[in-house]
């Protein structure tokens, strides 16, 4: 298929099953899907990235074609037989933007959008102040990036239930509730100042247990109750109090839960499905299955080729996902149409690996490829360093200016910890990518870091 025959209808449908709308998440509910694709597929066209779209759109067709051949074969008997066996930033959301998507896309959404220079240094410190804050309630939590971690506070809870009021208050600072935006330019400043207050209700709606009393000299405080949703309340507000950011949060017996559950009442807001099987399976009933993590665009497409768009249709054709997918697949399906995921949280003496990456227009000076590369190795090392482990094994990840990525990896003899000895290791993945494009430079638009088998 080449760029001609991509005008067709059904290409241009099969295509936008890629880059079309993923109103899914938080904060686009409601949105003119067929506009805004529209605007997507008309920005791509004559792009590497809609070129690169188009050539995994055909190995998805592809896939689905002989997953739609398999099915016709699968007699009666197997049938039967398999039945027995198996039992962002919110505003610019509203105009269809997302993570990840290309940037001249999402100008063309939102021709006023404000693309911030990246600033590692400030993300990290952000973080760590917020991390600082998780350790209280969970000090072995597992983070999943800067800004995202799952906790266990069971633990947390047992000993709150004996905590008088003095340990559940916390002070408030000065700082405007509900800042949504973190404000670079001073010249903005007051325009978006006088847009603030009322943006994040939900964090200091006064619930039963809330009592504002006098705080010294920075005036009221805050009283939190015992409760699983008072904790995360109060957590949330101390991130606001020390950041000037807010938060969401998902509670849920289970990891798979949580996490569509912090998605469920953003921004700023938090949601929790009691630990109740009934609960639990109302939740999941009409949940469509893209909402739940680790199933992406291509495994979506592949569901709803075979009638499949809720978390309940799942179970409902288990039999046949059991005949169609691998074992490790179809057993994934079946705890997800359960409700259920992990309640074990990966501790730091546990981990397997540590990862770091960085995406940015196109690069292709060599020596600012291999000066990224070891920021990324600085980075990785202190991470493994913070932590009090070593890894055998460096892998390099790479994203072209077509959009294709490619993963390359090298194991050592021994672990190691250090920049230099990660950066020793990466460099040569690096400068194998170099060469083997060599006279022409190589294009990168991600790079990306990764140490596995932390000791």
């Amino acid at each position: 298929m080449d760029l001609q025959d991509a005008g067709s209808s059904g290409t241009r449908e099969h295509l936008l099953s890629r880059i079309a709308l993923n109103d899914n998440k938080a904060g686009m509910e409601g949105l003119d899907r067929d506009k805004i694709n529209k605007i997507i597929l008309e920005a791509s066209k004559g792009s590497k990235f809609y070129e690169n779209e188009l050539k995994k759109e055909r190995q998805v067709n592809q896939r689905i074609e002989r997953m739609m051949e398999q099915k016709a074969k699968i007699s009666k008997e197997q049938m039967q037989q398999a039945q027995a066996e198996s039992t962002s930033n919110y505003h610019a959301r509203r105009f269809g933007v997302r993570a990840a998507m290309p940037g001249f896309i999402a100008k063309k959404l939102c021709p006023n959008l404000v693309i911030m220079p990246i600033n590692f240094d400030k993300y990290r410190a952000v973080s760590a102040q917020v991390r600082e804050i998780f350790s209280d309630y969970d000090p072995h939590f597992m983070p999943m990036s800067l800004d995202e971690a799952y906790l266990d506070i069971t633990e947390h809870l047992e000993q709150r239930k004996h905590w008088p009021e003095s340990m559940r208050t916390h002070c408030m600072s000065g700082a405007k509730k509900g800042a949504l935006l973190r404000i670079e330019n001073d010249a903005d400043r007051s325009r978006v100042e006088s847009q603030i207050d009322g943006l994040s209700p939900v964090l200091f709606v006064e619930s039963p247990s809330s009592s504002p009393t006098l705080c010294g000299a920075s005036g009221k405080a805050e009283v939190f109750g015992r409760s699983a949703e008072e904790a995360v309340r109060e957590m949330r507000f101390r991130i606001e109090q020390k950041t000037s950011l807010t938060a969401s949060a998902g509670i849920a017996p289970n990891m798979m839960l949580a996490k569509v559950c912090s998605d469920k009442n953003k921004p700023n807001g938090q949601y929790r499905i009691p630990p109740e099987r009934q609960l639990v399976m109302d939740f999941i009933k009409d949940l469509p299955v893209r909402k739940v993590s680790g199933v992406g665009k291509v495994t979506e497409k592949m569901l709803a080729a075979l009638g499949i768009v809720s978390c309940s249709q799942l179970g409902q054709q288990m039999a046949l996902l059991s005949l169609l997918f691998s074992e490790t697949s179809w057993h994934h399906f079946l705890h997800i149409s359960l409700g259920l995921g992990s309640t074990f949280i990966e501790r730091d003496s546990e981990r397997k690996s540590m990862s770091t990456e960085r995406t940015f227009g196109e690069m292709s000076d060599a020596e600012e490829q291999y000066s990224v590369c070891r920021e990324l190795c600085h980075d990785l090392a202190q991470d493994l360093q913070r932590e009090g482990l070593k890894g055998k094994t460096v892998t390099l990840k790479l994203k072209n200016v077509n959009f294709e990525l490619k993963t390359k990896a090298f194991t050592l003899q021994y672990a190691v910890y250090t920049e230099e000895e990660i950066f020793a290791a990466a460099k040569d993945l690096l400068k194998v990518e170099i060469d083997s494009v060599s006279p022409q430079p190589l294009k990168l638009r991600l790079m990306g870091g990764n140490e596995h088998e932390a000791l």
